[in-house]
């Protein structure tokens, strides 16, 4: 009789259905790896090169010794693409299309909306800690806000493409560096949605046929609805939010018109009791915590960095300066006139959630209190739509990007749209809700805490893109100064909000530890698929626990394929010139940065003449230097161009943004965000300074060898010099500030 603890007797009909699934799941990948190694390409002989053999048995020795066993697969190839179509090949002068892109009013009101909707829960906010001095906090706000629209103009335009602070980091730092920072902005977004979700329900509340609602729950039905509207394939409107932004500027301004015929008529002494209000913090306390307070008022801001490639050229700065006006002119008029009609102890209190519609009531009456709370109840919900519409965008770009896990891109077959990730938002959004009960005070400084955090890292990054990229093309110079001031009072703001509600940092830690371990373990995919290799092989407890499921062969054969299918993915890097020193930078970065372990370094040229001497050989012996990477080169015919990016993205089956260039220059032709999204991982080669003042008697960098006595070692030194001098030169070009003139050339790579 069988013994009934016998691992093989407990796999019943639910064990066989994850087998059956898992192996669907590997043969699928398996297709897919397949799929991509059919490229259709040429591979180039270079067998009578002399080099050759010998760099193949170099490759095969590292291997041995690096893995104590012979290679699976020999050295990297080199293959040629010549057979590109005309229109393909040739980089001509063309005009895009920009047609369907959105102009300055659409841009305006997309991005208007949600900066100016913020003031709806801010005022009461500001009137606590600030009392009769909120005007000068909002005018604080808005300088901060003048200088943080010099940062993101620079910053934007001279990386032009959609993601906001991850972008930055992504084509300036590190990959981890970038999602790290990107799990601010998620959780930012997610401050946005439950914010602006329960303040709409306060605002509904405030009026007498929904007085009975209570907030919570009211606002978790405005985040499920919006969810279910995105799950059908809703997305924003330029012409609704346009429509709706022009709505909105009239009822603030019909608001602010009814505030001075009131103050007309019943003159200034509620201003003047107001300023003897006994519960007023003193002056510096006032501006210290009040500035925190206003500051929240101008989130949103970095809205428009996000949709960046789908606005016409030359909105982008357009829309910063109007939001700024638009920003300054409604947080600084309306709290000043809340101050000047009601009652500090009443725009405190219980009615602080809903101010301007209490505003409202006092100066014109019900009516004009219905329309504010209807004006903020469409307002505000138009936030919640941008907040799932900027998280899907963010998630779906990251998972691209591979930072995040690949579900989080997958759609349904239904309405194409990406279900995981709006639960998921969903259920972060409503749980934040219920843990904090709809307190908009504590909301407010989990937004604040996150949205500072943002601004504050913009603009420092910004400064560092200043410094690592300092020959990428800017339409926009800001002093360094604008970064320096912005960043000291972004972090004045930050320590104001964490010194006033320090226990909200632990509820920060909590959903922003959450979303970075999700990040950070998408990273560590390697090493976990390893490590339950290992953990299979040697434990017969782990085989034991696991065979309850799944057959022990289909577990270590499914995680087998993950962890090649993850180091099979392929990246480009795309090479101007034969330069060793170059292409070993970008493998460091692909090594540190990618979990891909298939590099395919490209160059484009317009005639075979033109093919870079020794680019091949060089590629070998990268290709012998890190074992861990298969290394191939592919030499393309044509020139190097938007539209050949995405003919060689199809081609070889990898996806543009998984293609890496250097830092373009002043002259480089093609604007980065025609590029379709290839990042930028390094700068050109730094030049030797000392160089030129080198003599034949001065020492090398070649093995500590003069050059003279470098040239008596062999042949091989005295054919490289030449190439090596050229190729410094060429490194030296378009570098501003030095004593000497170069020939000019189109660099991009």
């Amino acid at each position: 009789m069988a013994d009934p603890l016998e691992p093989g007797m407990r796999r019943s009909t639910t064990a066989t259905f994850f087998e059956q699934r898992l192996l669907q799941d590997a043969a699928r990948e398996k297709q897919k790896a397949r799929h991509t190694l059919l490229m259709n390409l040429k591979e180039r002989d270079l067998r009578d090169r002399p080099s050759s053999q010998f760099l193949r048995e170099c490759r095969e020795q590292t291997v041995t010794d690096q893995f104590g066993a012979e290679p699976e697969e020999t050295m990297g190839q080199t293959f040629g693409i010549t057979d590109v179509p005309k229109n393909f090949a040739q980089a001509t002068e063309q005009e895009e299309d920009d047609s369907h892109k959105i102009g300055e009013l659409p841009s305006t009101a997309i991005c208007g909306n949600d900066i100016t909707a913020s003031c709806f829960y801010v005022v009461g906010e500001l009137s606590k800690n600030a009392g009769v001095f909120s005007p000068i906090c909002t005018m604080m706000s808005s300088l901060t806000l003048y200088c943080f629209r010099s940062v993101y103009g620079e910053v934007v335009t001279a990386l032009p493409l959609n993601g906001g602070i991850y972008n930055l980091l992504l084509n300036s730092s590190t990959k981890q560096t970038a999602s790290v920072a990107a799990c601010l902005t998620i959780l930012s977004y997610t401050a946005t949605g439950v914010v602006s979700s329960v303040s709409a329900a306060d605002y509904l509340k405030c009026s007498p046929m929904f007085s009975g609602i209570e907030s919570v729950p009211t606002a978790i039905c405005i985040l499920g609805f919006f969810a279910a509207c995105m799950l059908m394939g809703m997305q924003e409107s330029s012409a609704v939010a346009s429509a709706l932004f022009v709505f909105h500027l009239s009822v603030f301004f019909i608001l602010g018109t009814f505030c001075v015929i009131f103050l007309q008529d019943a003159g200034l002494g509620q201003l003047y009791d107001n300023f003897a209000w006994e519960r007023q913090p003193p002056f510096w306390n006032s501006i210290f915590f009040g500035f925190s307070s206003a500051m929240l008022g101008v989130s949103g801001f970095e809205t428009s960095a996000n949709f960046v490639e789908e606005q016409k050229p030359g909105v982008f700065p357009k829309t910063l300066r109007n939001m700024w006006v638009a920003v300054s002119i409604i947080n600084c008029v309306l709290p000043s006139l809340a101050v000047a009609v009601l009652p500090l102890d009443e725009l405190t209190g219980d009615k602080s959630g809903f101010a301007l519609a209490f505003l409202a009531e006092r100066v014109a009456g019900p009516f004009l209190r219905d329309v504010v709370a209807i004006d903020a109840l469409l307002v505000l919900s138009g936030s919640v739509l941008t907040s799932y519409v900027g998280v899907v965008g963010l998630f779906q770009r990251m998972a691209g990007d591979r930072c995040l896990p690949e579900f989080f891109s997958e759609t349904n077959s239904w309405r194409n749209t990406p279900h995981y990730t709006i639960l998921v938002f969903f259920g972060v959004c409503s749980s934040m809700c219920v843990m904090l009960n709809g307190d908009i005070t504590l909301l407010a400084a989990i937004y604040s805490i996150s949205f500072l955090l943002v601004m504050g890292l913009f603009a420092f990054c910004g400064l560092w893109l200043k410094i690592n990229r300092p020959t990428l093309p800017r339409e926009i110079n800001a002093h360094p100064a604008f970064f320096v001031c912005g960043l000291l009072l972004v972090s004045f703001a930050f320590t104001a909000v964490v010194l006033l509600h320090p226990e909200m940092l632990t509820y920060f830690y909590i959903y922003y530890g959450i979303t970075t371990t999700m990040v950070m373990l998408t990273f560590a995919r390697v090493s976990i698929f390893t490590a339950f290799l290992q953990l299979m092989s040697h434990s017969k407890a782990a085989r034991f626990v696991i065979q309850w499921f799944v057959h022990k062969r289909v577990a270590e054969e499914w995680a087998h394929q993950k962890l090649k299918n993850l180091q099979d993915q392929g990246v480009v890097y795309f090479t101007k010139r034969a330069n060793m020193s170059q292409i070993n930078r970008a493998l460091q970065y692909i090594e540190q940065n990618e979990e891909a372990r298939w590099v395919k370094v490209i160059h484009c040229y317009p005639d075979a003449d033109q093919i870079p001497t020794n680019l091949e050989e060089y590629v070998q012996i990268l290709d012998c230097v890190y074992p861990t990477l298969k290394v191939d080169s592919i030499l393309v015919h044509g020139e190097f161009s938007p539209a050949m990016v995405q003919y060689i993205s199809k081609r070889i089956q990898v996806k543009v943004n998984c293609m890496f260039i250097n830092c373009p220059k002043i002259d480089f032709k093609h604007p980065l965000d025609r590029m379709g999204g290839v990042r930028v991982i390094l700068n050109s080669e730094k030049p030797n300074p000392f160089r030129r003042g080198l003599n034949l008697g001065t020492t090398s960098p070649f093995f500590g060898m003069s050059p003279m006595n470098a040239r008596n070692a062999g042949e091989d030194y005295a054919a490289l010099m030449p190439n090596k001098s050229s190729e410094d030169e060429k490194d030296m070009q378009s570098i501003p500030g030095l004593p000497f003139n170069l020939d000019n050339e189109d660099l991009n790579n």
